[in-house]
C-alpha cells in the first residue's frame, strides 16, 4: 500500500512490549555512498539464542539438504575443467559446494585462475555436456590444487566469522561504532546463534562472537588466528580501493 512509513525500533529494547522477552541492540545505520548499511542483534533470553541477519555466519563443510534436492549447480562446480565427466556422489556435491563458497564469500579466490578465452570456448564444442544447463560446455574456470586450503581457511569447521566483503566494503567504514556494537551483543548470555545465512543454529557464546571481529582491532595481533588470508581478499580489495578513488564510498577508517 501507498503511504506507509517504516517502523523504527527504539534504541532503548525495554520500550517495546517484547522488551521482557527479547533484548537487541542496533548496528548503524553506517553511511556507504549510495546506501547504508545496519544490522539489528536480536537476543531472546529464555532459549539464550542470539539472532542476526549478515553480521556473523558459518560454513558447514557439507552442502545443505535444501540444496541437495537439485544437486547439479553442485556437480557443475565440481568440474575439474570442460571436458570432466563429474558423477553424482557426495564427494563431488562437497567438492561443488565448497567451490560454490568460495565463489559466494570472494568473488575471485586466490586459487582460481580463468581459462583463456579461446581455448575455453575450444573446449566448450568438445565438452560431454552441452545443454543450456551446462552453458552450451563453456566452463571457464581452473581451480588451483590448493583450492581447498582456501575454503579450509574460510570455513575452520563451522567457525564464526564476518563475511569478507563486510571486513573490506562496510564495518571498516565504522570500526569503533560497531566495536561498541559487538561490545554489548557480548554482554548477553547467549549460548547459539542463528544467522539469516549459511549454517545455523551455530553453537557459540559472547567471546567467540567478539573474536569474529579482530579484524577491526588496532594492533590486530592477539587474534590473528581469526584473520582470513590476505590473497584471497584480492578482489575485493581492488573494488575497494576503486570505489573510494572514485568517492564513490567515504574511505575507510583502517588502514
Amino acid at each position: 500500500r501507498t503511504g506507509w512509513a517504516p517502523i523504527v525500533l527504539p534504541t532503548d529494547s525495554r520500550q517495546n512490549p517484547f522488551g521482557d522477552e527479547f533484548d537487541y541492540a542496533i548496528l548503524g545505520p553506517i553511511e556507504l555512498g549510495p546506501g547504508r548499511f545496519a544490522e539489528v542483534a536480536l537476543f531472546h533470553k529464555r532459549s539464550r539464542t542470539l539472532f542476526v541477519t549478515d553480521s556473523v555466519l558459518a560454513i558447514p563443510p557439507e552442502p545443505p539438504e535444501i540444496i541437495q534436492l537439485e544437486p547439479y549447480p553442485l556437480l557443475f562446480h565440481a568440474k575439474d575443467d570442460a571436458l570432466h565427466k563429474v558423477l553424482d556422489s557426495p564427494e563431488n556435491r562437497r567438492k561443488g559446494w565448497q567451490r560454490i563458497s568460495l565463489f559466494a564469500f570472494y568473488f575471485s579466490p586466490s586459487t582460481l585462475n580463468v581459462a583463456n578465452l579461446f581455448q575455453s570456448i575450444r573446449d566448450a564444442f568438445a565438452a560431454p555436456d552441452r545443454s543450456k544447463q551446462a552453458y552450451f560446455g563453456w566452463f571457464p574456470f581452473q581451480w588451483q590444487d590448493n583450492w581447498q586450503q582456501s575454503f579450509h581457511a574460510l570455513s575452520r569447521q563451522g567457525r564464526l566469522f564476518v563475511a569478507p566483503i563486510l571486513q573490506t566494503l562496510i564495518l571498516n567504514r565504522a570500526p569503533q561504532a560497531t566495536l561498541d556494537w559487538v561490545n554489548r551483543v557480548q554482554q548477553w548470555n547467549f549460548q547459539q546463534i542463528i544467522p539469516c545465512h549459511m549454517q545455523a543454529v551455530i553453537k557459540a557464546d559472547g567471546e567467540q562472537f567478539r573474536q569474529a571481529f579482530a579484524f577491526l582491532e588496532k594492533p590486530q595481533s592477539t587474534l590473528a588466528g581469526n584473520h582470513l588470508p590476505e590473497a584471497d581478499f584480492q578482489l575485493l580489495q581492488t573494488l575497494n580501493r576503486a570505489l573510494t578513488q572514485t568517492r564513490i564510498v567515504p574511505p575507510a577508517k583502517l588502514d
